[in-house]
């Protein structure tokens, strides 16, 4: 809320449309637009073992989704060399448009436990994140609790 009252105050003062120019700031460095694979895998992404798992998360924020389609496989493509030359056992991509707190979240790797992951499948390794703008609070907890459920699914089949 404070962020909210000191944007609206120093707008006012600079004589500038917030709405505009935070579209204005984002879009230019949309790394969906303008970013190669690499660039939007590595950007911002942060490595966790956990359970035993060797785990990569990268997130991206966005104005928009408008691109997502169109590099989808390209991204799958470079979560798979990500997880081939690293060593993950699961590589995850969250792509986020802040302006409607929502994310679409690329995720290969162990099928046990992207299959746990509480998003909905949009297709083949492509999942929706309604809600979902955190990775810290609530992309990586939701991963834990993935592993955690498909090593308890691994027991019980034994």
């Amino acid at each position: 809320e404070l962020d909210r009252d000191m944007m609206a105050w120093l707008t006012n003062i600079a004589e500038v449309d917030a709405t505009q120019f935070t579209h204005d700031f984002f879009a230019s460095g949309s790394l969906l637009r303008k970013g190669s694979v690499d660039e939007l895998i590595g950007t911002d992404r942060k490595q966790f073992n956990e359970g035993g798992k060797f785990i990569s998360i990268s997130q991206v924020e966005e104005m928009d989704l408008e691109r997502f389609s169109e590099r989808a496989d390209e991204m799958i493509t470079g979560l798979e060399r990500l997880i081939s030359n690293k060593g993950y056992d699961v590589a995850l991509l969250a792509v986020t448009d802040i302006t409607k707190h929502y994310s679409k979240i690329v995720a290969v790797g162990d099928p046990r436990v992207i299959e746990a992951l509480p998003f909905d499948e949009i297709s083949k390794n492509v999942l929706d994140a309604d809600g979902v703008v955190s990775r810290k609070k609530q992309i990586f907890p939701a991963v834990s609790d993935a592993i955690r459920c498909a090593a308890a699914i691994s027991l019980e089949s034994i």
